[in-house]
């Protein structure tokens, strides 16, 4: 390593450090505690409080409820430049900055997506394409940032939990950090939401261990009822009101 490399890499934390220094300048309420699990922060009120009073006592007392903790400890985080975090089922998730690859892909699904909310005639005229926002979803405990999401442009004006509800479409593009949480807590959170496509980019698809793109539609009850799939090098349509080819010949794995 050269000497300039080895300046680099001294200056890019770890995953590791960065969790716990995350950890540590946690600020929770009276009661609470947190602990690092499998590089993910769990919060947790102390047993011998839990078991002392009700819901309805704890509320009474004014003790925040475990979701309003996990937010604004998620809210308060103050983490490297590139690095995010997202509530996934109740716990934090602190993510390394995404890499070329997986940024390639987003941008070409950018690309394509505003061309197509800016076509005369598209079935999607007058949304637009987010990159990176915060949307929540607290009946899976979940606070999720989308790699894309296609939301109408009325919703500016929408409260922090309607966000999500209003989105035409997410895509999450995986990485190997993430692959697990895009494939299944996700996966349900989207579909509780009622986000009626998901497009699921899976660089490592844990069936055919090669580049797969998955588009679920038909949220009905916490599920999609419906799912189709295609390799990296074939097309995938997103129906209406989109009626747009995705090409993912140009998707590097």
């Amino acid at each position: 390593m050269t000497i300039a490399a080895t300046k680099t890499a001294e200056h890019e934390p770890s995953h590791w450090e960065v969790v716990l220094r995350a950890w540590e300048e946690l600020d929770l309420p009276e009661g609470w505690r947190a602990e690092i699990i499998e590089g993910d922060i769990t919060i947790t009120l102390l047993s011998e409080v839990a078991e002392s009073m009700s819901i309805a006592e704890a509320e009474e007392l004014g003790i925040p409820s475990h979701w309003e903790v996990v937010l604004r400890a998620w809210e308060e985080l103050d983490l490297p430049e590139g690095w995010r975090a997202e509530i996934i089922e109740g716990d934090i998730k602190i993510m390394t900055p995404p890499s070329l690859e997986h940024g390639h892909i987003v941008t070409l699904i950018h690309k394509w997506l505003v061309l197509e909310c800016h076509r005369e005639g598209s079935g999607i005229g007058g949304a637009e394409v987010y990159q990176n926002v915060g949307v929540r979803v607290p009946l899976r405990s979940g606070l999720y940032i989308p790699d894309l999401m296609v939301l109408p442009e009325s919703v500016l004006s929408s409260a922090p939990e309607q966000l999500i509800r209003d989105a035409i479409l997410v895509v999450e593009v995986t990485s190997k950090s993430t692959a697990q949480k895009d494939r299944k807590p996700k996966l349900w959170g989207y579909a509780h939401a009622e986000v009626p496509l998901y497009l699921l980019v899976d660089r490592w698809d844990p069936d055919s261990a090669k580049g797969e793109v998955t588009l679920f539609s038909a949220p009905e009850d916490g599920r999609y009822t419906r799912s189709v799939r295609a390799p990296f090098g074939e097309g995938i349509e997103l129906p209406s009101p989109f009626d747009l080819m995705i090409d993912t010949g140009a998707f590097p794995v």
